[in-house]
């Protein structure tokens, strides 16, 4: 094949996935639970390949499932909605039996294989089964052919994080985030931290940054600017340790992955944010 047909039969192929994905009918789960996402399922059949792009053009990804409680919430919207039974593609790829990854790049942790998956002999991408009636197989993946057909189910992540490399005090840069976002970033849970972590690394930021954390002079603890419930904490050694008639504020150190106490008029870049 010369270069000139190659070219050409790659922009047909293109064009032919983007009618594709411009058809596809949007269906929202109408509760979403989570502090951390929203869940969108496409009611369209399509193969792997196009459901992944169409979710990643329009939200953040194929949804990842990474305990029994997202299943749970996941399916139960599905039956609130009284979508049909159905085999519905989400996140995971490269599954070689046991093996496997999430499309965003998160930790394969997490399992719920159905009695006998996996148990494709080429590598395979990741379905759900989604039956209203039946509970031995409702929610169990199935390692299927990443060719085949079927619906799917996107994610996009609520919070947005905003960078800012301009080094300031911790009030100043409180000050910013108010004025031009919602506010100084907060982390909820350990996944929120690996989405803050994952933009950051693309930003080409690799010093601390001060998040929206302080101390109360008054209790002693710690508490998030912004009224955020302190549902997650992840303190190298301890840095957590306050008390009365003392301030301290919090950074993000990036090399060491955690968070660390710091003299609030010390200087650092910072992350704002914006819910959607």
């Amino acid at each position: 094949m010369n270069s000139q047909s190659g070219l050409s039969g790659w922009i047909n192929m293109m064009g032919s996935i983007l009618i594709i994905l411009a058809g596809f009918k949007l269906f929202v789960l109408a509760v979403h639970g989570s502090q951390e996402f929203n869940y969108y399922y496409v009611n369209e059949m399509t193969n792997w390949t196009n459901a992944q792009a169409y979710c990643r053009s329009n939200f953040t990804d194929l949804v990842t499932i990474a305990d029994q409680k997202e299943l749970k919430e996941i399916l139960d919207n599905l039956t609130r909605e009284n979508y049909s039974d159905a085999e519905i593609w989400i996140g995971l790829k490269d599954i070689n039996m046991t093996n496997g990854t999430w499309s965003n790049g998160e930790t394969f942790t997490y399992r719920n294989w159905n009695k006998g998956d996996p148990n494709n002999n080429f590598v395979s991408c990741g379905c759900m089964y989604y039956h209203r009636n039946e509970t031995n197989h409702n929610g169990t993946w199935n390692d299927c052919g990443c060719r085949h057909s079927q619906t799917f189910i996107c994610y996009a992540v609520k919070r947005k994080f905003h960078a800012v490399n301009n080094p300031m005090t911790w009030v100043s840069a409180f000050q910013y985030c108010n004025s031009n976002y919602n506010g100084m970033a907060t982390i909820r849970s350990g996944r929120e931290e690996w989405y803050l972590l994952k933009y950051l690394n693309e930003t080409q930021i690799w010093e601390k940054v001060w998040i929206g954390m302080r101390s109360s002079m008054i209790f002693g603890h710690w508490f998030w600017m912004n009224d955020d419930p302190v549902t997650y904490q992840n303190w190298i050694n301890d840095s957590s340790k306050v008390s009365q008639n003392t301030c301290f504020c919090t950074s993000l150190d990036l090399n060491q992955k955690k968070w660390a106490r710091q003299d609030c008029a010390e200087r650092a870049p910072f992350v704002c944010y914006t819910d959607n």
